[in-house]
């Protein structure tokens, strides 16, 4: 059966029940007109009721296996801790379904290369979570850079650090065995991902690390700072955290090239024009948690899309996924020798 032969309305499981599927993957997927959300599952069955009662879904379940089993799926939405992606996806594809998982794919590249195959064998769509991708503002960098009307890109500075609350956001994430690790495949991975998409998807040539543990109570890195060298002298440093003792969480990227500037958040774009700085009228409309929410919706429709035929290039897709995992391992071994780790490009193609 081929993928492009689904009809609208497609039928979705929803599986995992936490705060990202609560206030982002579900309000979307319920007023989405060619969607229907068949059924929830979650091991907190109390959970999957409440919220299957919050947005009408008549199927409730505990377990991924019975609710494969008892529905004729089209999709199924992994919104599960971060150990469960493989198993469930495999599960998936074995019978049949197409996926869309959050990320990061897996908690290590070798986990994610095992999808590889199966998701060729399968014939089916597996779509990774990657929001950044989708964003207003990001979108408008590519389109920017795409361009080529500020030259070549050369060096992307960027930074996701949230202020010091207190608290965990959700407690597997600090469970390594569980999560994979802490805020780099949290926070960081978007950043790696979004920036290495904004370049073209150039091959790595070396990464370092510098990590500093600012809660001791928790066992995976919630400070982390990098760099990353790619071909052809582009660059990538960013710095991610959970808990850093600042006043408000700050989001921000610049990127720099030949003759320009954009910054993103607010949104502005600069270019050297005989010898002056010339101010261009690039505006993104909205910001904030609006760019964000906009961002979950539009890649969810495009999921949709693809299966549905309207559109045949997935916007993230597994293979992309795994050279970003091959990149967090690198970074997390670097992180561990205090040293640069370099990148063989004969073994990257």
């Amino acid at each position: 059966m081929s993928d492009k032969n689904l009809k609208s309305p497609i039928k979705i499981g929803v599986v995992g029940c936490g705060g990202i599927a609560q206030i982002m993957h579900l309000p979307f997927l319920v007023q989405h007109p060619d969607v229907e959300v068949t059924a929830i599952c979650d091991v907190d069955y109390r959970k999957a009721s409440i919220l299957a009662g919050r947005y009408q879904v008549k199927n409730i379940y505990a377990d991924i296996e019975e609710m494969l089993a008892r529905h004729m799926l089209d999709a199924v939405f992994l919104l599960t801790p971060t150990n469960l992606h493989l198993p469930m996806t495999l599960l998936a594809l074995r019978k049949g379904i197409n996926v869309f998982v959050e990320k990061p794919l897996a908690r290590t590249a070798a986990e994610a290369e095992r999808l590889i195959q199966a998701v060729q064998n399968s014939g089916r769509r597996v779509m990774v979570g990657m929001q950044s991708r989708f964003r207003r503002d990001v979108l408008a960098m590519k389109n920017i850079l795409s361009s080529e009307e500020l030259g070549q890109p050369f060096f992307i500075k960027a930074e996701w650090l949230l202020a010091d609350t207190g608290s965990m956001k959700q407690n597997w994430l600090s469970k390594k065995r569980i999560s994979g690790g802490g805020v780099l495949l949290d926070l960081g991975i978007q950043l790696i991902d979004a920036s290495w998409w904004l370049y073209g998807k150039p091959e790595v040539v070396s990464v370092k690390a510098v990590h500093r543990q600012l809660n001791p109570k928790i066992k995976v890195e919630d400070f982390f700072s990098f760099l990353i060298e790619f071909s052809e002298g582009m660059s990538l440093s960013a710095q991610v955290s959970w808990d850093l003792p600042i006043d408000r969480s700050r989001f921000q990227a610049e990127v720099y090239s030949d003759s320009g500037y954009i910054r993103m958040n607010p949104f502005k774009v600069q270019r050297v024009e005989k010898g002056r700085i010339r101010l261009l009228p690039y505006q993104i409309g909205i910001s904030g948690r609006e760019i964000l929410r906009e961002a979950y919706r539009n890649e969810i429709d495009h999921f949709v899309d693809v299966l549905l035929g309207k559109t045949g290039q997935l916007g993230s897709p597994v293979d992309d996924a795994v050279k970003i995992l091959h990149i967090t391992d690198a970074l997390y071994k670097s992180m561990q020798t205090g040293c640069e780790v370099r990148f063989d490009r004969r073994e990257e193609k």
